[in-house]
């Protein structure tokens, strides 16, 4: 079972996250049919997703958008607050090949910019951006929390995939110091993170989420949460008529004259929704 442990390291003022994320992962990877490169850079927003949601407040959402000029393009994931989590890649078939003995993500980003969308239940998205450094993911990701959310962090994000292209290990932690934090626990956990396997390698180990920062920080930890991890995309047709009226007048119009049943998929999901013209004639009534 795929889960989220949130906590803080005990009697320290340093709060840490981790995620197994391993069928979930899976699981989108067959959604989309994704080849090796692109399924290690969606895995590692997904569990990225994961780690960012671990500090919403109840009915808040979270998604992060990694795009790049790379082949991949874009990259997608979203979580709320119960961590269910849903993804897509723009380009799901890619494979760079290995660099330093792993998937080569970096290059199949390329240059571009990591967003991060914050919907806190208020009328208006809170978004904010930074320069990809690496398009490794878990660098920009630590990037991201540094320079545009001035929390210290350090972040792992892992994917492991078998020979058959099945995934067999995602996830990653987080580890976040507050203002409190004294200077030798930070120059202890830097030290600590410097000889620290990878996320991937701790579940392939049979680590679970506790565990892997107990390996990571070398202390123990006072466990705030313990939830599990669902791949869900809370699309519907509902949803689908809501995009449609977005779209205006003119264009819903344009669509009746064609006077074909039009078929819409949803990114996340590839669920497929249909709309007869006569719908599209009440639609256009109601707006």
């Amino acid at each position: 079972m795929d889960e989220i442990v949130k906590g803080l390291i005990k009697d320290e003022n340093v709060l840490v996250a981790a995620v197994n994320c391993t069928d979930t992962v899976e699981m989108s990877r067959k959604i989309h049919d994704t080849w090796p490169t692109a399924t290690a850079a969606m895995g590692r927003v997904i569990a990225g997703a994961l780690l960012l949601a671990s500090t919403l407040k109840e009915k808040q959402k979270v998604m992060i958008q990694v795009k790049g000029d790379g082949p991949l393009q874009e990259t997608v994931a979203e979580s709320d607050w119960l961590f269910n989590v849903r993804s897509y890649v723009k380009r799901p078939h890619i494979y760079m090949g290995l660099k330093d003995e792993k998937i080569d993500v970096g290059r199949a980003v390329g240059k571009g910019f990591l967003n991060v969308i914050r919907d806190l239940g208020l009328r208006e998205f809170y978004q904010s951006s930074v320069a990809l450094q690496t398009g490794e993911i878990a660098t920009d990701l630590a990037y991201y929390l540094n320079v545009s959310e001035q929390i210290p962090s350090a972040v792992s994000l892992g994917v492991y995939i078998d020979e058959d292209n099945s995934v067999k290990a995602a996830g990653g932690f987080m580890i976040q110091t507050m203002p409190q934090t004294k200077s030798e626990i930070i120059d202890f956990l830097e030290r600590k993170l410097q000889r620290c396997h990878s996320s991937s390698s701790m579940i392939l180990q049979g680590l679970d989420p506790l565990q892997m920062l107990e390996e990571a920080t070398g202390l123990p930890i006072e466990i705030l949460q313990r939830s599990k991890v669902v791949y869900n995309c809370p699309c519907s047709k509902d949803r689908v008529i809501r995009a449609v009226i977005t779209l205006g007048k003119y264009e819903i119009e344009e669509m009746i004259r064609e006077g074909k049943t039009i078929q819409i998929e949803c990114y996340f999901c590839k669920k497929k929704y249909e709309l007869t013209v006569d719908e599209l004639k009440s639609i256009l009534r109601d707006i």
